[in-house]
Formats: structure tokens, sequence, C-alpha cells
């Protein structure tokens, strides 16, 4: 009898341990991959078309953004090695921004790097060539670059460069937070005055949407072109712009583009 209960013990105590096994065995599961697979899937995450159309509709103090992200080519294959180059052009109704985004192997995490350029209107429209046609001359991207470490998550890869970001060509400094997961981008970008005062701090809400069609693509290069022609002569005032259905400051757009430049060359 003693026996059996000891037995009966023995097994309790055997289906226990094999229970909470399994159980560590299963939070463990979710194993980082490799840099090389990480710095892949974050550039391919990161191209395709996306807008904010969707946060517009429920907050009508942001601006709306449309962002077509393409991979590119530059023509020094030194530039870095096991990097993926990735050209951004932001477009809304006040501005338009214009840069090279570089994902690369860091210590333990991906390091994305943010170039300007010396001469961006050459570059614009680029997501509407074909792949092979994507030559970005090295010659062309400012010396200094924005820095941000995205570490992954199971679902999602997370960055930002706090406490000290970008400096801004005011005098101030950026700092940045993003989220990269499939389909979604979201991103805070903090600007603050060389006095170290909050100027802004919208996050803005980027979800993929389809590929236009090449023949809208050229028709909204074209547009943007004539309006880069428009007669400035008139003083600014701090007049509304309608996006769409909205209305919004001119002051919040142009402070909004000045928080995701990064910094200028010295």
């Amino acid at each position: 009898m003693r026996l059996r209960m000891n037995n009966l013990r023995i097994s309790i105590l055997t289906i226990i341990l094999s229970t909470l096994t399994l159980a560590q065995g299963g939070r463990t599961l979710a194993v980082a991959p490799s840099l090389e697979t990480q710095v892949q899937d974050l550039a391919q995450w990161f191209t395709g078309y996306f807008d904010n159309e969707q946060q517009v509709a429920s907050n009508s103090s942001v601006p709306l953004i449309t962002m077509s992200n393409c991979n590119v080519q530059l023509d020094n294959t030194n530039f870095a090695v096991d990097t993926q180059n990735v050209y951004l052009e932001q477009k809304s109704t006040a501005f338009e921004r214009l840069r090279l985004y570089s994902f690369s192997k860091g210590d333990s995490v991906v390091k994305l790097s943010i170039y300007n350029f010396l001469n961006a209107d050459v570059f614009r429209g680029t997501c509407n060539h074909p792949e092979s046609a994507r030559i970005i001359s090295q010659n062309n991207l400012a010396v200094t670059s924005c820095n941000l470490e995205l570490i992954w998550q199971p679902t999602a890869y997370i960055g930002n460069n706090a406490p000290n970001g970008c400096l801004t060509s005011t005098g101030g400094k950026v700092v940045s937070q993003v989220t990269i997961s499939k389909g979604k981008i979201d991103s805070l970008d903090q600007i603050f005055s060389a006095q170290g005062r909050l100027l802004v701090s919208t996050p803005i809400q980027f979800r993929q949407v389809d590929e236009p069609s090449l023949a809208l693509g050229l028709l909204a290069v074209g547009i943007w072109s004539l309006a880069k022609q428009s007669p400035k002569n008139s003083p600014r005032k701090n007049h509304k712009l309608r996006i769409g259905s909205k209305r919004m400051s001119e002051n919040f757009l142009v402070m909004y583009q000045a928080a995701v430049d990064p910094p200028k060359s010295p």
C-alpha cells in the first residue's frame, strides 16, 4: 500500500513537472530572428504605400499625409554591408519630405539611419520607376544622419532616440519614437526649441493602402511640380488650409515638417 502511494506521488510530480516544462517551452518559442533577417523584415514592412486617413477621420487636428516607400540601390556598393536602403516620399498639402532610410545591423539591434538629400528634386517620384532604375548617388546624401535603434518584438519593431534625439536647423532637437509592424507604422516626433520647450508632440498613424496605378502616380508628380512653381511673393499668413474635409493651421504643418527633419550637414 505504501509503495503504491509513493508511486502515485511520483506520477503526480512527473505530470506537474512536465506541465511546467511545456508552459515554459511555449513562452520561449518567440525567439528573435537573426539580425540579417530582422533587417530584411523591417525593410519589407517599411516599403509600400501608406497614409493616415483613418486617423484624420477621427481627429481633424492631424494633417493628412501620404507616404510612398520603395527599395533603392546606392551607386557605391561599399556604403554599408548587409544594409537595406528604402527611399521615402511623404506629402501633405503644405510640405513634401524626401529621405533615404537605411536599415543595418547594430549591436544586437537594427540601426536606422535617416539621410537628407543635398538635391532632393532629382528623386521625386522615384517609386514610380522600375526597381532597376532606382539608383541613389552617395554624393547626394548629407554627411550626417538621424539615427534610431529598433528592437525586435514578436509582432513589431520598436525604437526611439531619447533623450538626446537629433538636432534641428533651429538649434533645438527632435526626439522620435516609432513602432513598425506589418501594414502599420506609428510615429511620434517631439520637437523641442533651443530653450528646451516642447513645441510639437503629435503621433501619426500610418496604415498601408493599395498601390496606386502608374498613371495616377505620374499625375500626382505633375500636379506637385506645378504647385512648386506657383508664385510665392505674397507674405505668409497664419491662414487655414483645407485637407479633404478637414481644416488645420499652416503653422502646425510647418512645425511637423521640422520635427521629422534629420540634422543639417555641417
